[in-house]
């Protein structure tokens, strides 16, 4: 890697887990397009993976008191996403994922206009329950070809009406095991070389200095304000994923 290069990954990371901080979100969303519009979708996937896990791990440990409450969905959901994030793999390194982008960006904005129509409203415990395992999969599926999860997953568990610190780890489990099935996936499949995995340790650098500020200013905010910056980046997603479908 050239120095420019090395800022790229540098800004790209500090910028989009700072979010990730804050919300639970961001991170790969945020960093992954900015590294694919110059190195391509399969290297940006894999480097971001690798700070990705690290940031979910702390974010996770950080929340798990939060997890009592919340157990309900998560064993079906990551059961099933296990299975979802080895076929993404598959499908990252064999065929073009721009319909994909596409289909998620016109779902997440659908959501976006669904809650503000009604932001009170809540999907119930029966339909969450029944959902919780096609939400798994349709994430592994996801984490595996994009790097990205979040559109499924985190527009289902946003869905449910959580405090902050239930959805922040009702994500980050999810996100952290399905990033590592990635990366032993990626690895597997020779999607990994030196020049990657030092990208990726070097990525790390910025998720250690921000996160913790990112904490305490998201401990910090409303019940509602949080929801709404949780929305946010869900919209700036939905529009990255539409514009790298489109582009």
């Amino acid at each position: 890697m050239d120095a420019g290069e090395i800022l790229l990954v540098l800004v790209a990371v500090a910028v989009g887990f700072f979010a990730k901080g804050v919300t639970g979100l961001g991170g790969p969303p945020l960093a992954i397009p900015v590294l694919a519009a110059f190195m391509g979708v399969e290297y940006a996937v894999a480097v971001i993976a690798i700070p990705g896990a690290l940031a979910n791990f702390w974010l996770m440990i950080e929340n798990r008191s939060s997890s009592t409450n919340i157990r309900w969905f998560l064993v079906p959901m990551m059961a099933t996403g296990v299975v979802g994030t080895l076929l993404g793999v598959w499908l990252l390194l064999s065929i073009d994922d721009r319909i994909m982008s596409v289909a998620l960006g016109v779902f997440m904005l659908l959501y976006i206009f669904w809650y503000l129509l009604n932001p009170e409203r809540k999907i119930d415990d029966r339909t969450a329950r029944r959902l919780a395992a096609p939400a798994g999969f349709g994430g592994g599926i996801l984490a595996g070809a994009t790097g990205i999860s979040a559109p499924i997953i985190a527009t289902y568990v946003h869905s449910l009406r959580l405090a902050r610190s239930e959805f922040v780890f009702a994500i980050s489990v999810p996100f952290f095991f399905l990033g590592l099935m990635q990366i032993a996936s990626l690895a597997a499949l020779g999607g990994y070389n030196q020049a990657r995995v030092t990208a990726g340790i070097i990525a790390c650098v910025p998720v250690v200095i921000v996160t913790p500020i990112a904490m305490r200013l998201g401990r910090r905010l409303p019940v509602r304000a949080f929801q709404y910056v949780v929305l946010a980046v869900l919209g700036i997603s939905a529009i990255r994923l539409l514009w790298s479908g489109l582009a």
